[in-house]
């Protein structure tokens, strides 16, 4: 929690914005509601707030994808094919 908002007091303190994406951003505002407590935040009660699905800093309906050996194979050799 003392993290948190050292790192805050760091920032302000330099005088140069720090920008987030916009997920780490929100994760960021959960935090601050919740006095930098990610188990807090964890336990947020208020489902009626619009940050409530990204509390966790993801996107709730983003699924990892997963590719196929195949797939992997040809990433593979059009990254080996870029360095050349």
């Amino acid at each position: 929690m003392e993290d948190f908002y050292k790192e805050i007091a760091e920032t302000v303190k330099e005088g140069q914005p720090h920008i987030y994406r916009p997920l780490k951003a929100m994760r960021r505002k959960c935090l601050d509601c919740c006095c930098g407590s990610s188990k807090e935040v964890e336990l947020c009660p208020v489902e009626s707030c619009a940050l409530f699905p990204y509390r966790r800093g993801r996107h709730p309906t983003m699924r990892k994808r997963e590719m196929s050996e195949e797939e992997k194979n040809r990433a593979r050799e059009q990254l080996r094919n870029l360095r050349k």
